[in-house]
C-alpha cells in the first residue's frame, strides 16, 4: 500500500512538471505589466521586476539589416525568477522586456516547471 500512494505521489509530481497553462502566463503577464506597463520608462524595468522577485540582466542581439550589415539591437532586458515548487519541482518564469525608444514597447513571458 505505501508503495502505491507513492508511485501516485511521484506521478502527479512529474505530471505538474513541464510548461505551465495559459492561464498562469496570463496571471504572470499581468502582474509584470501592473508593474513595468507598455509605455513605461524602459530604465524603471529592472527595479519593477526586482519588486516582484526577479534577476533582471541586460541582453542585446545582432541582426542583419537590408544591406547584408550586421548591427545590433537596442538592449533589452531578461529577467528570471525560480521557486520550489511541489516535492522536487521548480517553477522558472522568464520575463524579456523589449524597448523602443527608452520606454517598453513588449514583455514576452514563459513558465515552466522542472523536476529532478
Amino acid at each position: 500500500m505505501t508503495r502505491r500512494i507513492g508511485a501516485v505521489a511521484v506521478l502527479m509530481t512529474l505530471g505538474a512538471c513541464g510548461y505551465a497553462s495559459s492561464d498562469e502566463i496570463d496571471a504572470e503577464s499581468a502582474a509584470i505589466l501592473a508593474r513595468a506597463p507598455v509605455g513605461s520608462a524602459f530604465k524603471d524595468a529592472a527595479a519593477a521586476m526586482g519588486a516582484l522577485g526577479y534577476s533582471c540582466n541586460t541582453g542585446r542581439r545582432e541582426f542583419v539589416d537590408a544591406k547584408g550589415a550586421a548591427r545590433e539591437t537596442a538592449p533589452h532586458l531578461v529577467c528570471e525568477r525560480e521557486s520550489s515548487e511541489w516535492l522536487i519541482c521548480t517553477r522558472r518564469t522568464r520575463a524579456i522586456l523589449i524597448q523602443q525608444n527608452g520606454r517598453v514597447s513588449n514583455v514576452l513571458v514563459n513558465l515552466g516547471r522542472f523536476c529532478t
